[in-house]
């Protein structure tokens, strides 16, 4: 594939619908096409709430007022933005966590707070990126100081004093990686290393199997679709205190696109949680963000920004 494989708008937002194969009688079922001019005529055929805001932001999806802070480098991320496009849509304040942030221990989110150390954000969020783009960044030779490097190792050594002293860090996909590896979690991707031939699913929907018994799963039904990117798969060793929020389906994950391979992503975790001294760590394998249009897996990401 060019670019990814499943789309399928239904499932991606979470939307129940049926496919319609045939119209039986066009010319009885022909309707007048009108000219949209305001919002509000799109938001009665939605059974949605009329606004005198044209743009009007979707309603605020948590119990509590989160202090958070959003993860941006000097690196142009695209996972990032459309982090902060869920965000501005539903009106979650955020702050963002600079490269110079993480190096100077700088978690404060409140704004009355002059900046500088200390702490008292109540989650960090990281978007997909890897571990080589957050830890090292741009290079010095070609870009200006201020902009060159990632969050360095002091950085590292500042986000795990952060989670160990009770703070909790949401990790999206590919930045799940520095966290296991860095953070020395009892956790692997199992589709690390497996060659194109043996694995390979460039872009599709699939199945989560999800316990909605746990706290990160309310608001979400048993099977919910998630996008897959050249995501992970984790695999948890077999004494360790993770708790398993979701994993892909044991059968049938595919929902919409194309995957090669897909014996070695059946019944492994997608959505995992765990305590990280008097802290807290959330993995997601996938991107519950993809594009800012997966609305379906959006409730995982509401569930673990409450306080």
């Amino acid at each position: 594939p060019y670019d990814v494989a499943g789309w399928t708008l239904p499932l991606q937002m979470g939307v129940e619908y049926d496919a319609a194969w045939d119209i039986r009688d066009l010319e009885k079922d022909k309707v007048t096409l009108k000219r949209v001019t305001y919002i509000n005529q799109v938001r009665a055929a939605l059974n949605l709430d009329q606004t005198g805001t044209a743009f009007k932001g979707a309603k605020y999806p948590l119990k509590s007022v989160p202090r958070v802070a959003l993860y941006r480098g000097s690196t142009a991320s695209m996972d990032e933005g459309w982090t902060r496009l869920l965000f501005d849509t539903f009106n979650i304040v955020y702050r963002r966590l600079s490269d110079a942030d993480a190096r100077t221990a700088n978690f404060v989110c409140e704004r009355n707070v002059t900046p500088g150390p200390g702490v008292d954000c109540d989650a960090v969020v990281l978007p997909a990126d890897s571990e080589n783009t957050i830890v090292k960044g741009l290079s010095a030779d070609r870009y200006p100081t201020e902009f060159a490097g990632g969050i360095g190792e002091e950085g590292v050594e500042n986000l795990k004093k952060y989670v160990a002293d009770g703070g909790k860090l949401i990790c999206f996909d590919d930045s799940c990686e520095i966290v296991i590896k860095r953070f020395g979690l009892p956790i692997r991707n199992v589709l690390a290393g497996l060659k194109r031939s043996e694995f390979y699913n460039p872009g599709s929907i699939v199945a989560l199997d999800v316990d909605i018994r746990q706290d990160l799963a309310k608001g979400l039904k048993k099977m919910t679709p998630a996008y897959f990117n050249s995501s992970s798969a984790f695999e948890i060793a077999a004494d360790a205190r993770v708790k398993v929020i979701a994993r892909y389906a044991a059968k049938d994950a595919l929902l919409s696109g194309w995957m090669l391979g897909e014996k070695y992503l059946n019944g492994k975790p997608a959505l995992v949680e765990t305590s990280y001294g008097k802290g807290k760590i959330v993995l997601f394998a996938f991107r519950p963000q993809h594009r800012g249009q997966s609305w379906a897996t959006f409730p995982f990401i509401f569930n673990a920004l409450e306080k």
